[in-house]
C-alpha cells in the first residue's frame, strides 16, 4: 500500500525536477566566483533563470573543479564533445525515451487537434557571452537561415505542413506559436530528438542572432556571400562563439585537440541549487589510429569513453589494465534492433535482380543461411538477441500495445533459425540454381549471381567479422558473395541513387518509437531498402513527385518511382500517413503494429544478426555519477543518435574526485 507521505514525496520530486525550485541562494564553481569577485561576471543568481532546469545527480551532489580528459578517433569532435551536451535542444528525452522533459522550453501545449502548438521558452536564459536568449534567436534561425535558400540549413520536417513551411510567429519574447493546416501530434517528440547543435546532428533550431548577424549579408551590407555565415555556424570550432551548451570552446587546434571550459551562463542546477556543470574544463585529443587510442585508454589517459569502435573483443585487455590504469568498465545496452545488418536494394537497377530481391523467399533463404549462433559466440561472446532484424526492441509501442511483446518476438524469430538445407530448398524452388555448372548458383534466367556487399572498412571490427561470416555462410549454400569496401560518401551516394546491391556498416537502432524517425520501417526518402520509392514519397509531400515523369526513374532528381499501390511499400507509406496525423496515441500504436505485421508477413526487408548487445562504458575511478545499467530507464539506448548518448544521462552532473 502506498502511503500518503510517499505520494507527497513523489509529487514534490516531480515538481522539483520538472518546474524548477526556489532556493535561498544559488552556488557556483570557485572558478566562476573568482571572476565574479574580479568584476568579470555578474553574480550567479543574475546569470541563471528564475526557474532553472533542475538535474538530479545519479549518486551524489558533486564537487566543483577538475579537467575531464578524452581521447577520440573522429576528427569532427562528434562523439567526445557534441554528443555529450543537450543544452541547445528545446526538449529532452529522459529514461531512455520513456518520457520527455523540459529543457530551454519549460512548457508546451497544443490545441485539441494538434494543429496549433504554443512553445514557452524558459525566461532568463543567457548565451555564454551573457546576451539574453529569446524567441528572436529562434526567429532569426527560422527566417534568415532555414527559410533562406542560400543557407544550407534545411527546413526540418517537423516544421513542414503539406510540403510547405508551417506558419510560425513570436507572440512575445518567450512564446512561439506554430500553426499547421493538418494535425501535427508528434511535434514534442521531434523537438526532443537529436541534440540540435548543427545540421549533422539533427539540425539547428536556435542560433545567437546577436552574434551571427555580423556574418549574414542581410544584416551586414559589407558581405556579398554566405560563406562566413556557413563557416562560423560550426560554432564548436571557434573560441568565443556564444553557446547554450554546458561547456564552450576556448582552444581548437585542427586535427589535434579541442579545449573547453564551463559555460558560466548554463541554465541548469542540481537539486541543491548548485549551478552545473561540476567539471571546470575538458580537453579532447584526436588520435588517428584505433590501436593507439586503446593504448591510451589502458594507460588511464581518459576519464570517459563511449562508442567509438570499442568492441567486446577489447574487454579482456581493458579489464586487465583497469587497476593500473585507474578506470572502471560498465555495460549499457545498445538498443539496436539488428546489430550488424544487411540492407538489400528493393530498387535494384537491374530488372532481373530487382524481381528476385522482391521475392520474399529469396531473403528468407539467405536469412536462414546465416549462422547467427556462431556470430553471437565469436563476435559478441554469447551476448545479445538473435534476430532476423527488427526496429529497436526498446520502442515504447512494444510495451504499450496489448500485442506488442508477442509481435516483437514473432518479428525477431521469423526466419532466424540456422537451416542451410532449407535455404537451399527455397533457392531451388526459385530457380536460383547452378545453370552453367561452375559451382555457383545463378539467377533464374541463367545470368551470373554475385551478392556484392558494400561496406565501410572503418565501421568497426564487429562489422568486418560479420561480413566475413555472412560471405562464408552464403557461399556454403552456393551463393557467390563479394566484399566491396567503399568510402562512407560513396555508400550514401549509391544509396541515394538506388545503385547498390547489399549494404553493411549499418544497424537499425532508432527510436524511441516507430514513428518519430520511420526511415527503417517505412521508405520516406532516398535511403534504406527502397530508396526510389522513398524518394517518390518525399517528393509527393512536396507536390513535385510527377515533375520529371518524362525521365527514367534513375535519372530523376532525386531518383524516384511510384510504388505499386497494392504492394507492401505503398501500404507502409499509407499507414505512416495515418500515424503522423493521428492524435490518439493508442491508435498510433495500433497502426505501428500493423506496419510491423507487413514486415513479418511480406519481408524481411532487411536482415539483422545479433541485436541489443552490451556497449562498453569506460570511465576513470575519479569520474563520479556515471550511472550503472540498472539506473537507466531501459538499461541503455546507446546507439541511436535520436536519443543522444551520453547527453541523455547529463554529463553536466559528472564530477571529478580529487
Amino acid at each position: 500500500m502506498i502511503r500518503f507521505s510517499q505520494l507527497l514525496l513523489v509529487a514534490l520530486t516531480l515538481l522539483l525536477i520538472g518546474s524548477g525550485a526556489a532556493w535561498a541562494q544559488f552556488s557556483e564553481s570557485p572558478m566562476l566566483q573568482e571572476r565574479v569577485d574580479a568584476g568579470e561576471l555578474p553574480p550567479v543568481e543574475m546569470r541563471l533563470p528564475a526557474e532553472p532546469l533542475v538535474i538530479e545527480p545519479y549518486h551524489t551532489i558533486g564537487q566543483y573543479g577538475g579537467t575531464w580528459y578524452s581521447q577520440q578517433i573522429h576528427p569532427d569532435w562528434l562523439w567526445s564533445f557534441r554528443m555529450t551536451m543537450y543544452g541547445h535542444s528545446p526538449l529532452r528525452w529522459v529514461d531512455d525515451g520513456l518520457d520527455i522533459a523540459p529543457n530551454w522550453l519549460h512548457e508546451w501545449e497544443s490545441n485539441a487537434d494538434a494543429t496549433v502548438w504554443t512553445l514557452h521558452m524558459r525566461p532568463g536564459i543567457h548565451w555564454s557571452d551573457g546576451e539574453p536568449f529569446t524567441g528572436h534567436d529562434f526567429m532569426f534561425w527560422w527566417h534568415d537561415m532555414a527559410l533562406n535558400p542560400e543557407v544550407s540549413d534545411p527546413v526540418p520536417d517537423m516544421f513542414t505542413d503539406a510540403g510547405v513551411p508551417a506558419e510560425i510567429q513570436l507572440l512575445d519574447d518567450f512564446t512561439i506559436e506554430i500553426q499547421f493546416s493538418q494535425p501535427s501530434p508528434l511535434l514534442a517528440e521531434n523537438l526532443a530528438m537529436w541534440i540540435n547543435f548543427d545540421v549533422e546532428t539533427g539540425g539547428r533550431l536556435v542560433v545567437p542572432a546577436h552574434y551571427l548577424k555580423q556574418y549574414h549579408p542581410a544584416h551586414n551590407p559589407e558581405l556579398e556571400s554566405y560563406e562566413s555565415l556557413e563557416e562560423m555556424a560550426q560554432w564548436w570550432l571557434y573560441p568565443g562563439f556564444p553557446t547554450l551548451g554546458e561547456w564552450l570552446t576556448v582552444e581548437h587546434i585542427p586535427g589535434q585537440s579541442l579545449a573547453l571550459e564551463r559555460n558560466p551562463y548554463y541554465y541548469a542546477v542540481d537539486t541543491e541549487g548548485n549551478q552545473l556543470p561540476y567539471i571546470d574544463r575538458r580537453e579532447i585529443n584526436y588520435v588517428s589510429d584505433m590501436e593507439v587510442l586503446k593504448l591510451r585508454l589502458i594507460a588511464g589517459q581518459a576519464d570517459f569513453h563511449l562508442r567509438q569502435e570499442l568492441a567486446l573483443r577489447d574487454l579482456a585487455v581493458l579489464t586487465e589494465g583497469a587497476e593500473s590504469g585507474g578506470y572502471e568498465l560498465k555495460f549499457w545496452d545498445t538498443g539496436s534492433g539488428t546489430g550488424a545488418m544487411f540492407l538489400p536494394n528493393w530498387n535494384h537497377p537491374d530488372e532481373a535482380r530487382r524481381a528476385l530481391y522482391r521475392e520474399p523467399a529469396f531473403f528468407r533463404a539467405i536469412s536462414v543461411a546465416l549462422n547467427r549462433p556462431r556470430m553471437r559466440d565469436m563476435v559478441y561472446f554469447g551476448t545479445g538477441q538473435l534476430t532476423t532484424g527488427t526496429f529497436s526492441a526498446k520502442a515504447v509501442e512494444y510495451t504499450r500495445h496489448p500485442q506488442g511483446p508477442q509481435i516483437l518476438t514473432e518479428w525477431q524469430n521469423s526466419y532466424v533459425e540456422y537451416d542451410p538445407d532449407l535455404a537451399k530448398e527455397w533457392l531451388d524452388q526459385l530457380g536460383v540454381a547452378d545453370h552453367d555448372g561452375n559451382g555457383w548458383r545463378d539467377m533464374p534466367n541463367g545470368d551470373p549471381l554475385t551478392l556484392r556487399i558494400d561496406y565501410w572498412p572503418e565501421a568497426g571490427w564487429e562489422y568486418l567479422q560479420i561480413n566475413e561470416m555472412a560471405k562464408s555462410d552464403w557461399e556454403d549454400i552456393g551463393l557467390q558473395a563479394e566484399l566491396n569496401p567503399i568510402t562512407m560518401e560513396e555508400m550514401f551516394m549509391n544509396m541515394w541513387a538506388g545503385n547498390f546491391d547489399i549494404l553493411n556498416s549499418w544497424e537499425v537502432g532508432d527510436g524511441p518509437n516507430h514513428v518519430v524517425y520511420p526511415h527503417w520501417i517505412v521508405p520516406v526518402d532516398n535511403s534504406r531498402w527502397a530508396p526510389l520509392y522513398g524518394g517518390w514519397y518525399q517528393q509527393a509531400q512536396l507536390g513535385t513527385a510527377h515533375d520529371q515523369d518524362d525521365l527514367p526513374p534513375y535519372e530523376r532528381m532525386p531518383p524516384r518511382k511510384q510504388p505499386d499501390p497494392a504492394g507492401p511499400v505503398a501500404r507502409l507509406q499509407a499507414l505512416y500517413d495515418q500515424i503522423r496525423f493521428e492524435t490518439d496515441e493508442s491508435v498510433r500504436d495500433d497502426l505501428a503494429m500493423q506496419m510491423v505485421r507487413i514486415h513479418i508477413d511480406e519481408g524481411p526487408f532487411f536482415l539483422g544478426t545479433v541485436s541489443d548487445v552490451p556497449r562498453i562504458v569506460y570511465h576513470s575511478v575519479r569520474m563520479k555519477n556515471v550511472p550503472d545499467r540498472e539506473e537507466l530507464g531501459q538499461g541503455g539506448f546507446v546507439n541511436p543518435w535520436i536519443l543522444p548518448y551520453p547527453a541523455i544521462v547529463n554529463p553536466a552532473q559528472f564530477w571529478l574526485e580529487d
